[in-house]
């Protein structure tokens, strides 16, 4: 669905993120998205036919908003060091901000075949597609690039992350996440230790095909 273009209904969506992270998915109603937000509750439903479109806007609201701040920290990074340690400072944002449990709250609620479900196989596709991007990047020119698909790896790693973070959720086991990211730093730093492949140009050599070459 499309999210309203307007600066009070970005006031109605921030105050559901909070709403849902505070009271969760029963308790946010537009008496506690209006107390949050601090206006009359009537004035969601201008922007909004109901609840449910309130909840499936709020989705995709965070979702947009966390995947640009992402995307803007981690695009074109080439170190998975780098890569790791940015991630490892955006999850402590969404931890922060409310987003991992407005969104735990919302995949718990949807069901099959409702505009909620919907709007969490959108958003879940639109992370895929930046996990494939991120990973594009950090494989060129790796020997592991020939071993590793991208929108597979994208779609296990978006998977990975969804299960982390519901798991963390549940239990408030917060050394869950601490032990992941410390292993994949670990992994990250053997990574980058690789040697690099480069493209050599045609016409060096009896072999005027592009060849590639450890450096």
């Amino acid at each position: 669905m499309a999210v309203p273009k307007d600066a009070a209904a970005d006031r109605v969506l921030r105050a559901a993120v909070q709403a849902l992270a505070t009271y969760g998915y029963a308790g946010t109603t537009a008496r506690s998205i209006g107390a949050i937000g601090g206006f009359a509750p009537g004035v969601i439903y201008y922007y909004f036919a109901d609840l449910d479109a309130v909840h499936a806007a709020t989705l995709e609201h965070t979702s947009r908003e966390r995947e640009a701040r992402y995307r803007e920290s981690v695009a074109g990074v080439t170190s998975a060091v780098t890569l790791v340690e940015r991630l490892r400072h955006l999850y402590q944002e969404d931890t922060d901000s409310g987003h991992i449990e407005a969104i735990q709250e919302l995949i718990s609620a949807a069901r099959p075949g409702t505009p909620l479900a919907a709007a969490v196989a959108a958003q879940t596709q639109r992370w895929e597609s930046l996990a494939e991007d991120v990973l594009r990047t950090l494989l060129r020119g790796s020997p592991l690039a020939r071993l590793v698909k991208p929108p597979v790896a994208a779609r296990a790693a978006v998977a990975y992350y969804l299960g982390l973070q519901t798991l963390t959720y549940l239990d408030g086991d917060a050394q869950r996440p601490r032990a992941a990211f410390a292993q994949a730093a670990r992994l990250a730093a053997a990574y980058d230790k690789l040697p690099r492949l480069r493209r050599r140009g045609a016409g060096s050599g009896a072999d005027s095909r592009t060849k590639s070459v450890i450096t």
